[in-house]
């Protein structure tokens, strides 16, 4: 008959049990701090399993970003530069500052009243941001202007480092459709910004006018011009430039009437562009200088392989512009496009 087990033993056997029991529910509490917190897929379906879901976080504070906004006239997306108070949430506050429309006169939000910003964020180790708007989004009937207020957080997103498309939600569920526009993909950065081409098998170039009243830069595709080619399309945007907007179009043209392109050639990064004597024809103000190089220099460095301008007139370096503005130097793209104070 087996002996009866010693009695400091038995004594000691509902210890072992109890920090056995600890011991083990320490281990599985330290586990599960470990694990990353899972999200149920978006509209899940049978193949799909959970995704992580990541805050969309600069690695760096900034103060401004590009937004799009509509032109007084409401025809025109227009891109423009607003500030704010440094931090690292840029893509939040990029929405923010696009669903709260334009501060000061000259321009009309894109979205209407009462959208707002739910969550922004990716998945897993995508380049997709989801954007999730709040039901207000779907009060969008006409068609245009769904196209116009998707095209712009389109634009204002893929504007940002490592975003290459948006997924747009709302109240946290994709939709198919708002006012027609096709919702139920992500959607990439479109080709054009506003397109003036009269059919799709037109060749086109961007450049960028003045709007009516002039007071902003508006990007707009234009037909190549006679004597142009796909080729060499800085040379063609140049030539857009000089031939001014479509009569229709509402725009105001940046070059002086007249003005020929006497040659252009680009090396180095340096785009040398040599106008005949009628660019000079505004003759003074301000605001036409301006308009002159900031077109110019927004038009050409919009292409990778240019990223300063040198004028010349009549085959020469000149000093000085009329209004003062120094021309003997290359030219680089202004800090700034179309900057709004928020």
């Amino acid at each position: 008959m087996a002996s009866a087990p010693p009695g400091n033993w038995r004594r000691g056997w509902p210890r072992m049990v109890l920090f056995t029991v600890l011991l083990l529910s320490l281990v599985l509490v330290i586990n599960g701090c470990g694990r990353k917190a899972q999200a149920p897929a978006i509209n899940p379906g049978a193949s799909e399993g959970p995704k992580e879901i990541r805050p969309l976080l600069y690695d760096r504070e900034l103060d401004r970003v590009i937004v799009y906004y509509l032109t007084g006239d409401g025809r025109y997306l227009v891109p423009v530069t607003v500030n704010f108070n440094p931090t690292r949430e840029v893509a939040k506050i990029a929405v923010e500052k696009l669903l709260a429309g334009p501060q000061g006169d000259g321009l009309k939000p894109v979205f209407p009243e009462g959208v707002k910003l739910q969550d922004i964020y990716l998945l897993n180790n995508q380049q997709t941001v989801y954007v999730n708007l709040t039901r207000e989004f779907l009060d969008i009937k006409d068609a245009r202007q769904a196209d116009l207020a998707v095209k712009a957080l389109v634009l204002t997103m893929t504007n940002l480092t490592n975003v290459k498309e948006v997924q747009i939600l709302v109240e946290g569920n994709k939709v198919p459709e708002v006012a027609g526009v096709k919702l139920d993909a992500p959607l990439h950065r479109p080709d054009s910004v506003n397109s003036l081409l009269k059919d799709g098998n037109q060749k086109g170039v961007q450049v960028f006018f003045n709007d009516a009243d002039a007071r902003f830069f508006v990007p707009v595709t234009v037909a190549m011009p006679p004597g142009s080619s796909a080729d060499n399309l800085p040379r063609a945007a140049v030539l857009a430039l000089l031939a001014g907007p479509p009569a229709d179009s509402g725009l105001i043209r940046t070059i002086w009437p007249g003005t020929r392109l006497l040659d252009f050639k680009v090396e180095g990064g340096l785009a040398t562009v040599n106008f005949s004597r009628q660019v000079t024809g505004y003759g003074g103000g301000s605001a036409a200088e301006t308009a002159l190089l900031k077109s110019l220099l927004f038009t050409l460095t919009q292409f990778p392989d240019i990223d300063r301008v040198q004028i010349l007139i009549d085959g020469k370096k000149k000093e000085y512009l009329p209004e003062g503005t120094a021309i003997d130097k290359p030219l680089s793209r202004p800090e700034l496009l179309n900057p709004l104070n928020h």
